[in-house]
């Protein structure tokens, strides 16, 4: 159900052009928040209020959108505008929406959208519908092996604002093999010893999937495991991205919803149409 409780006013400041109301409205709520109530809106409408936003507040939103409506705002939206939403979406979101959207916008978005992450885009989009591949999202936070534990903390701190999650930190060698994790709390814990080896410190026996593993598997292994992401690798154990917990979710939701209409599909009537009375 859509919620029209401020609908009026958002349609009052666009129609007035209150800058500064709509300004409020996006900082003020939660991005999520913020797209229930402009449900309601047009397309139009919608990408108006969120040309208000600041750049980061804007995609936030803009990721709580139903997909439909992120559809259409790219379909009509400006290319040199919509394209850096593209750009500052999560890695496997962006993919999964582009697929969605006609072939000549997406002829007209991705010039546009800055080489790391077009490149990005088109690597994460070989990778066949129901894989690990096609779930994960390459945003993970890595560090090298060599590293000690107060230079990884700074190197963190700046990998910060890149990454989904930064609960877990995935340790490479210098050709990015996966060697090990630790996680964030374990290096706060040994802030203490600052040129302690997170070499020392890492768990070395984990539990990963290869990109080509059946998303379903996938999703069950990170359910059975608790975890809240899972490295993803290809054949020769290059670390490639991660899966998090929300994705699984995903996958879990999708799967009941395909188990219902399945059985909705196959249950038996109670009568045979013959012997129903007219």
């Amino acid at each position: 159900m859509i919620n029209t409780l401020l609908l009026p006013e958002l349609r009052e400041m666009l129609a007035t052009d209150d800058v500064a109301g709509l300004v409020e409205f996006c900082d003020a709520m939660h991005p999520a928040r913020a797209a229930e109530f402009m449900e309601g809106l047009s397309p139009e409408e919608t990408w108006r209020v969120l040309q208000a936003a600041d750049p980061q507040k804007r995609v936030e939103i803009f990721e709580y959108l139903d997909q439909d409506r992120q559809v259409e705002i790219l379909e009509f939206g400006d290319p040199q505008e919509t394209s850096q939403l593209i750009a500052d979406m999560a890695p496997d979101d962006r993919v999964d929406l582009l697929k969605q959207v006609e072939p000549e916008t997406v002829d007209a978005l991705m010039p546009l959208v800055p080489t790391e992450e077009r490149r990005d885009i088109n690597r994460l989009s070989q990778y066949p519908e129901g894989t690990a591949g096609s779930l994960m999202t390459t945003s993970v936070a890595r560090l090298p092996e060599s590293l000690t534990v107060g230079q990884a903390i700074e190197e963190i701190a700046k990998q910060t604002k890149n990454h989904e999650t930064i609960y877990y930190i995935y340790i490479v060698d210098s050709e990015n093999h996966l060697r090990g994790l630790i996680s964030a709390r374990q290096l706060l814990m040994h802030l203490g010893t600052p040129d302690e080896p997170v070499a020392d410190l890492m768990q070395r026996d984990l539990v990963s999937v290869e990109a080509t593993d059946d998303r379903e598997a996938v999703a069950a292994k990170v359910a059975d495991y608790n975890f809240m992401a899972i490295p993803v690798v290809d054949h020769e154990h290059h670390l490639v991205g991660i899966i998090t917990h929300d994705d699984v979710i995903d996958v879990f939701r999708e799967e009941a919803e395909e188990d219902a209409y399945r059985a909705v599909a196959i249950a038996p009537l109670e009568e045979t149409y013959l012997n129903t009375p007219l």
